[in-house]
Parts: C-alpha cells; sequence; structure tokens
C-alpha cells in the first residue's frame, strides 16, 4: 500500500466515529477536499436524523468526454469499545488497542481521497467524478437515505463498502424485513386471582416458539433479538413486545 493512502488511512481509523458522532472524521473529509482545491457542501440531514454532520458531497466537473461515476462510502463505523490505536505489522494494518479499527468503510474513504488527489495533482482527463460520503450506515442506511439523490449528474456508481476478494464487483446486497409485534393480554393479580388473567407474555412465546429461526434456507436467516413485557411479577402481564427480522 503507497505511504500516502496507509498515512491517510490510520488517521481517519484512529478517530472514533459512531453512527450519529461523525463530525471529527467529516471534518477531516471536508478539509482534505478543500486542500485538493475542491468546494464540497455538507447537506443539512444530520439535525433530521439525529448526527452531528449531514452527508458531504463534492463534485469534479468533467475534463473529457465519458461516463460520470459516482464513489460512495460510509464514514461511521460500528461503536469502538476501547481506543483505537492503529499499528501495521507486517504489512497488515491492526488496532493495537484490540478494539475494532474501523476498515469499514475508512478504508474506502483513504482510497477515495487518495485517488481523486491524484487525478487532481496529474491532470488525468475523466468525464466527472462525483464522491459522497454519508453518516450512520450501520444502523440502516440513514444518511444515504437522507441524500437528495436528485443532485447525482451521474448514473453509473459504486459504493465500496464489501469485504470480498480485490476485483469483485457485488450486483445486489441482503436486505432485510423488521417485525415489532405487540400481544395484549388481560391484567390480574396472579396470587390471587390468576384464572381472570391473559397473559401476554405466554403468549408471545408460544408464537415465537413455532417461528423459523437461525438459518432458514441458504440465502434466508431469522431471528428474535428482544423481548419485554410486564408490569410487575405477581401481575399476569397484559402485554408483551418482541422485535424480530428475516
Amino acid at each position: 500500500m503507497p505511504s500516502d493512502v496507509l498515512d491517510l488511512f490510520c488517521e481517519l481509523a484512529a478517530v472514533p466515529s459512531p453512527p450519529g458522532e461523525e463530525r471529527p472524521v467529516a471534518d477531516l473529509v471536508l478539509r482534505y477536499l478543500r486542500d485538493c482545491g475542491l468546494e464540497p457542501d455538507e447537506d443539512d440531514a444530520g439535525p433530521r436524523i439525529g448526527s452531528t454532520m449531514g452527508n458531504v458531497y463534492v463534485r469534479l466537473e468533467p475534463t473529457a468526454e465519458g461516463e460520470p461515476l459516482l464513489l460512495c462510502a460510509h464514514l461511521d463505523t460500528v461503536p469502538p469499545t476501547a481506543a483505537i490505536e492503529p499499528v501495521v505489522e507486517d504489512g497488515v494494518v491492526r488496532n493495537g488497542a484490540g478494539t475494532i479499527l474501523g476498515a469499514d468503510d475508512k478504508a474506502a474513504v483513504a482510497v477515495m481521497l487518495e485517488a481523486t488527489r491524484r487525478l487532481l495533482a496529474e491532470g488525468r482527463p475523466h468525464a466527472g467524478i462525483e464522491l459522497l460520503f454519508t453518516p450512520m450506515e450501520e444502523i440502516g442506511l440513514v444518511g444515504a437515505y437522507a441524500f437528495d439523490h436528485t443532485r447525482f449528474r451521474a448514473r453509473t456508481g459504486y459504493v465500496y463498502d464489501q469485504a470480498a476478494s480485490i476485483g469483485t464487483v457485488i450486483l445486489g446486497a441482503p436486505f432485510s424485513q423488521s417485525l415489532e409485534v405487540t400481544f395484549h393480554g388481560r391484567a390480574a393479580h396472579s396470587g390471587m386471582h390468576p384464572d381472570d388473567g391473559r397473559s401476554a407474555i405466554a403468549a408471545a412465546a408460544r408464537a415465537i416458539s413455532e417461528m423459523r429461526l437461525g438459518r432458514v434456507d441458504e440465502e434466508t436467516t431469522a431471528n428474535v433479538g428482544t423481548i419485554k413485557g410486564g408490569t410487575a411479577t405477581n401481575i399476569v402481564p397484559e402485554w408483551c413486545t418482541f422485535r424480530a427480522e428475516a
């Protein structure tokens, strides 16, 4: 890996950016783009989606005929559980503190920035390049959904966010359907009049026991992730809610 890209990646990775708290990394990206002579803008999505940053977008005007390209990556990572101390060992970047490194997706961010710098510095002809850096991808592509896609001139784009072999192009992606199911029962004192009650928790448990969970087939998985209900141990629970996805 060229030293410029490696140094840039390590600088980006060292700054924590869990979903909703991407401001410090966004400022690094904005400064880098401005140092390249570009004029990036940041939309107003941040306050609307609960992030400290909006979507960062910049367009390089074309210098040749051809197909404009969109390049996209996200700035958030899964939350780190300790410090982030990027170290290079045997040609591999690791976190010396033992928690996440943040290569998802800061490896892509570093490559996009360095490629843009080289393209401009070397005066390479291109048909138009658009860069988009989004927040809050890890919790459901929230930033990307909030971006005004009508701003794109490109009709071909690459989203750099896949842990596959170099050169692999992904044309489809998994998706999920989420469920939130609430059962309503009848409250009663469980010590004095249990027969007057109808347990919502028992009903939810019977429903869950009948669901096909885990690996359903070679392309499908299902999981019940959270369940809560009731008000006290001596009251037959009148409500219970579980959340699941497939």
